[in-house]
């Protein structure tokens, strides 16, 4: 269930997002804490194409851009604000990513004296098959839509016709309910994708989910946290029960593994009264959080970290590596166990004060029993066999053996100064000049000059620091978007995040130019027709008719009937593939690059068949 070395146990973003067998995607509403722009990229293929994240099709701008105009209006993704990566190799396809993401900025929390954060991990998916029969999906995951590479976990389980538990189902509701008031007014889109949200909602109230599991039957719970009124209470929870007088604050068993911690969370948990005869608690975290804990506040604990070796990764292997990455738990789990009952917990919820009272989380509750789950199976899966196996990723340590955390002062200083120009009511402004260019006036009202902190418009290198009123001119369409770069920097501390600010007169052609700057020449529209009808021979026939001819349909007698026969096909078979090519026919403004000859038989086609043209 949990062994980190079996295949399969393992699962993949893919594999979780993929479509089921004769189904595509409906819609899709995910959150995430961090954001990296080219995972969202892959979810995009994942869910546009049914194909693998890690493809070559990540490397091919044709299928990167049939993939995006396939669900950039199908997908809302919803993040943190100021948690976006920036782009390592940023291009103008990232522009239509901007159609799917929500920056979730929550107000700050009085008691708290810090602004509480948007952190859940999970996804609500419809599919739909050519009749028109609908499945579901609903994911939990710990792990952000980011190419991070430490242990993380997920759950995801599909919609039954058979099953009858539609009030198992309400908490998802409640969940897109508050992410439906987090789409803000500025947004020129909020109410189309308010109306996507409440059209899931309303399609759920009748479904219901199920789990394919004779170790937890239908024992299952949804908790969103911290979502407003329809929020579960999880500090009122059997797990974080502190009443000594109260008989279910005791447990057999405990398994707390979280990669951040709070002192006073794991204090409660290791109340000596709480444990009954012969209990066993077990704290698996990171050694960078060891710090915050006390001796006296773990006596009851056997602590585990990952073992460096694990940690380094990358820098164990090699250290001419570039782009080296380490790797740590980012897991959460708990597991209680009170006589043969056991309560198992996972999902985006750290054991943290914040996490557990303030933050917008979602975690799902199994319950299940001790012959089927406890402390000592989980141990024996993540530990890929005994304990002092040399194959054990993990090594028992104390809280003695804490390493200071990298992360400095001036590195979260920082962060606070973006999460407040995160909740700045700020705006943007494009105006064309006589030249053709364009000058884009951004805004942050009240906002005093700071030259710790640069502004740019993505995919420009134009820098400007931070103050009230920044002008940016001589811009080229493409690098007109709703994603700026911030980067700020304090001693040698430096970070480079995207956000987004609300911009107003973006040319009609802009969504055009991104397509143009994909299929540019005739050798590209090839390309691209080829990938939606699916046919690589039909390429290369094209391709030699092409590069023979100067010209694709001129005296094109082998190319034109293939062609043909391939489209009406695949009009019988998937004519959604059809309406594809009607996209490129309308954002494609080059002539010489699609001849008319193309445009006629594409027209005939569909009048003939009653397809009705994604350019109309």
């Amino acid at each position: 269930m949990f062994r980190p070395d079996s295949d399969c146990d393992r699962t993949d973003y893919n594999g979780i997002l993929m479509p089921p067998d004769g189904y595509k995607l409906d819609k899709a509403i995910g959150t995430t804490y961090s954001l990296d722009l080219e995972a969202l990229t892959a979810a995009a293929i994942c869910l546009g194409l049914s194909e693998e994240i890690d493809s070559k099709l990540m490397r091919n701008s044709i299928s990167m851009l049939n993939a995006l105009q396939k669900v950039s209006d199908k997908i809302i993704l919803f993040c943190e604000a100021g948690q976006i990566k920036v782009p390592s190799k940023p291009t103008a396809l990232s522009v239509l990513l901007e159609k799917m993401v929500v920056e979730v900025a929550l107000p700050k929390d009085r008691q708290l004296g810090r602004y509480p954060v948007f952190h859940p991990k999970t996804w609500v998916l419809s599919y739909v098959d050519k009749d028109g029969d609908k499945k579901y999906r609903f994911v939990v995951m710990s792990r952000n839509l980011t190419f991070d590479r430490s242990w993380d976990v997920s759950f995801a389980m599909d919609s039954s016709k058979t099953v009858r538990q539609k009030k198992k189902t309400k908490p998802i509701i409640s969940f897109l309910d508050f992410l439906s008031g987090n789409v803000l007014n500025t947004r020129k889109d909020a109410g189309k994708k308010r109306k996507i949200i409440r059209n899931l909602q309303a399609e759920l109230a009748d479904v219901s989910f199920w789990l394919d599991s004779k170790e937890f039957g239908e024992s299952f719970e949804i908790l969103p946290l911290g979502i407003g009124k329809s929020a579960y209470q999880m500090s009122d929870d059997v797990l974080f029960c502190t009443d000594r007088n109260s008989a279910d604050s005791t447990f057999h068993e405990l398994v707390v593994m979280s990669p951040f911690l709070s002192e006073s969370v794991i204090a409660d948990f290791n109340i000596a009264e709480r444990g009954l005869s012969g209990s066993k608690r077990i704290l698996i975290t990171r050694r960078s959080e060891l710090s915050k804990l006390k001796a006296i506040d773990t006596d009851n604990f056997a602590i585990y970290v990952l073992k460096d070796e694990i940690v380094d990764g990358e820098d164990a292997i090699s250290d001419e590596m570039i782009d080296k990455k380490k790797q740590d738990i980012h897991a959460k789990i708990y597991i209680r166990r009170k006589n043969a009952d056991v309560d198992l917990y996972l999902g985006s919820m750290n054991a943290s004060y914040s996490a557990v009272n303030k933050n917008v989380e979602m975690m799902l509750w199994l319950g299940t029993k001790n012959k089927y789950l406890n402390r000592e199976k989980f141990l024996e899966d993540i530990f890929c066999g005994s304990a002092d196996d040399v194959k054990n990723p993990f090594e028992k340590v104390t809280v003695m053996d804490a390493v200071q955390d990298i992360d400095s002062d001036n590195k979260n200083a920082l962060e606070q100064k973006i999460k407040e120009l995160c909740r700045v009511k700020k705006t943007a402004a494009i105006t064309e000049d006589n030249y053709g260019k364009y000058k884009v006036t951004v805004e942050f009202p009240g906002v005093a000059s700071d030259k710790t902190i640069m502004v740019s418009p993505f995919n420009s290198k134009q820098k400007h620091t931070l103050c009230e009123q920044m002008e940016y001119t001589e811009l080229e369409t493409l690098q007109l978007s709703e994603f700026y770069e911030l980067t700020a920097k304090a001693g040698e501390d430096e970070i480079h995040r995207i956000i987004m600010i609300p911009t107003i007169g973006f040319p009609e052609d802009r969504e055009s130019a991104v397509v143009n700057s994909v299929v540019k020449d005739r050798a590209s529209f090839v390309e691209y027709i080829a990938f939606v009808l699916g046919d690589d021979y039909l390429a290369s026939m094209l391709e030699k008719k092409q590069m023979g001819e100067s010209g694709i349909f001129q005296h094109s007698n082998g190319a034109m009937p293939a062609l043909y026969e391939k489209m009406l096909k695949t009009s019988v078979e998937e004519p959604e593939r059809l309406k594809d090519i009607g996209y490129v026919l309308k954002m494609v403004t080059d002539k010489e690059i699609i001849p008319e000859e193309f445009r006629v038989l594409y027209d005939t086609f569909c009048n003939t068949l009653k397809i009705r043209r994604k350019r109309d």
